[in-house]
């Protein structure tokens, strides 16, 4: 008769294998199994060459999580894409482990969701980042880009996961750069320039050339020439002008002081001719016109003699008339 199996070993040895077979799924699956990840999702319009699902997910160097999918586009179930995004997209869904950034020494507030709308305000960004030079294999680094401008791709509230912006790599945003200075290189009109520039050379040629240009030089020299000598003969006749201004005043001057005198002993003996004469006889009335044409005659050289005292150079010159008086 078959000795009947023990029913207390057969339950203990498959409780053991369960336990053997939880702990395999514990190790394997690095605890994924007790972990509650925050997904999110990204939208990167570069090449995704080189990452990889799993690839780490890290904050300046520190890995906070992993790389959950990698898709060609966005289907309905993930988000609807907004009306005026025309740029071709790939979407990549990560998970971000809260227990795992609190235990590098985080607060994890950035990923909740409280603190996550400050944080995509602030500057965080998403951006691929290279591992190894050698292998060619990315990561998605998170981090504060302050003057990157916030674009988000998808309608938010229209899918299961929060976006987080992109930025392109650096090799990325040279590329960009030189593309845009490429684009505007192309725009320049060479062909154009270079017509432009030879007709301008052309130009050049033939007015240097010209019989005219080279007559205008030559009148142009002898004028100067001509002029030069024009101004040595005015400061030499200036020069003669002032030596003989000087004695000129003073022979005018000692003639108005004559005239005076003159003048005066005249007067004198008309007044005592028209003091012998009757007032109303026609030779008094001769008389006093002469007196008067005498006395205005002596102003007028006094006054000639003062003007030329104060101002010697009108003999030059001749006197200054303003533009009212003209």
């Amino acid at each position: 008769m078959a000795k009947r199996v023990n029913p207390t070993i057969i339950g203990l040895f498959v409780v053991g294998s369960f336990a053997v077979l939880l702990a395999a799924l514990v190790v394997v699956g690095s605890g994924k199994l007790f972990r509650q990840p925050l997904r999110f999702i990204c939208m990167f319009p570069g090449d995704l060459n080189g990452l990889k699902v799993g690839a780490p997910v890290k904050v300046r160097g520190v890995q906070i999580g992993t790389v959950e999918a990698i898709k060609l586009r966005l289907s309905p179930s993930m988000g609807q894409l907004k009306p005026n995004e025309t740029e071709f997209r790939l979407p990549v869904i990560i998970d971000l482990d809260r227990s795992q950034l609190i235990a590098q020494g985080g607060t994890g507030e950035a990923i909740g969701n409280a603190g996550f709308e400050e944080s995509i305000k602030q500057g965080m960004r998403a951006q691929l980042q290279t591992e190894s030079l050698l292998t060619g294999l990315l990561y998605i680094d998170l981090d504060i880009h302050r003057d990157a401008p916030l674009r988000l791709v998808i309608v938010p509230g229209s899918g299961p996961y929060r976006e987080i912006p992109t930025v392109p790599t650096q090799l990325e945003a040279v590329q960009e750069k030189a593309a845009k200075a490429l684009a505007q290189f192309e725009q320049i009109d060479f062909q154009g320039m270079a017509v432009s520039i030879t007709n301008a050379a052309n130009s050049i040629n033939q007015l240097a050339g010209s019989p005219a240009i080279k007559t205008a030089i030559a009148s142009l020299s002898e004028t100067s020439e001509k002029f030069s000598h024009a101004a040595v003969s005015i400061s030499a006749a200036v020069d003669k002008a002032s030596g003989k201004i000087d004695p000129l005043v003073a022979s005018v001057q000692r003639t108005s002081a004559e005239t005076d005198a003159t003048l005066k002993e005249t007067r004198d003996t008309l007044l005592e001719v028209q003091s012998a004469l009757d007032p109303d006889s026609p030779i008094s009335i001769r008389l006093n016109v002469a007196l008067e044409q005498m006395t205005a005659t002596a102003r007028s050289v006094g006054d000639l003699a003062d003007y030329l005292r104060r101002n010697p150079s009108a003999l030059v010159r001749g006197k200054y008339v303003s533009d009212k008086e003209q």
